[in-house]
């Protein structure tokens, strides 16, 4: 080592290489033999079609569950299989029914003996804009169900198989909701601040096994339903969507003025499920345009 630093050119370059090396290593990193399973992945143009691609393209096997029928989710299945050759199924389930959660998972063990290695708590009911006195409790309750109780099932049902493996991740795909208070949005607010509470314990529970659990906290996502979110508002208010206007309300939840991408947020699960996160375990994860620094 001291013979190679003689030469301050030599000693840089080579320790450019090591960097780039250990970076491509870490980057490049497999999940070959392992199993997903991601809640609200059955539409392309969502969060959890973007999860499931991005750990499909590093070799993860993967479940697909939504409350759409089987026979219209054939286009997702396809395109995940031909473009990343890995094995894909979909099981149907509501999971605002917790017998139907419970028969996910038998459905999953039949294919997949020893369980999933990653699960992705993706599904959630659709932002709704309402002050507390006219939120119905039918609607404060089914929020619950799919954003809070479905995760904690489906973590409760997983766990043990996971620990035995002795390697497993636990993503929560939460919102920046869950981590400031909003006005007229009670439902998601609270399901949101519930599911980063379990997310802490589940990690807590967890230390040393092998199983890491951390919640990522997007601000306003470029989907199809955010957009249809902020068209609806506005036909609401009898405002024009126009492009200026969008923006100016996009603002008022990413501070950048820019949507978060989908990419950013599959990616980063991609990560989590990486040699390099291992020792991240209980973290709530913001990708929020900058609206935390406010």
């Amino acid at each position: 080592m001291q013979r190679i630093c003689t030469s301050t050119g030599i000693c840089r370059r080579w320790l450019q290489f090591r960097f780039l090396k250990s970076m491509s290593t870490s980057s490049s990193f497999s999940l070959d033999g392992k199993v997903a399973l991601v809640t609200g992945s059955s539409a392309k143009d969502s969060i959890g079609f973007g999860i499931a691609e991005s750990l499909a393209k590093r070799g993860c096997s993967l479940v697909l569950t939504g409350r759409r029928q089987p026979e219209m989710v054939k286009d997702v299945e396809t395109t995940l299989k031909s473009k990343w050759n890995v094995h894909v199924d979909y099981i149907d389930a509501d999971l605002s029914d917790m017998k139907s959660v419970d028969k996910l998972y038998t459905d999953i063990k039949k294919i997949h003996e020893q369980g999933v290695d990653i699960l992705v708590n993706n599904a959630a009911v659709p932002l709704h804009v309402s002050p507390i006195e006219s939120i119905t409790l039918e609607h404060w309750e089914e929020t619950l169900l799919v954003n809070l109780t479905a995760p904690f099932r489906l973590i409760q049902l997983h766990l043990p198989d996971m620990k035995i493996k002795g390697w497993a991740r636990i993503v929560n795909i939460n919102a920046i909701s869950g981590l400031r208070g909003f006005p007229e949005v009670a439902p998601i607010t609270s399901s949101k601040h519930g599911l980063n509470g379990l997310t802490k314990v589940v990690a807590l529970e967890s230390l040393g096994s092998g199983v890491t659990c951390n919640s990522i906290c997007p601000g306003a996502v470029d989907t199809q339903s955010t957009r249809d979110f902020f068209k609806s508002t506005f036909e609401k208010l009898g405002i024009s969507f126009d492009e200026e206007n969008e923006k100016q309300a996009l603002t008022q939840f990413n501070p950048s003025g820019q949507y978060v991408e989908t990419e950013q947020v599959s990616e980063l699960v991609a990560f989590l499920c990486s040699p390099a996160a291992d020792q991240m375990t209980g973290t709530l994860l913001p990708i929020d345009a900058g609206l935390c620094a406010k």
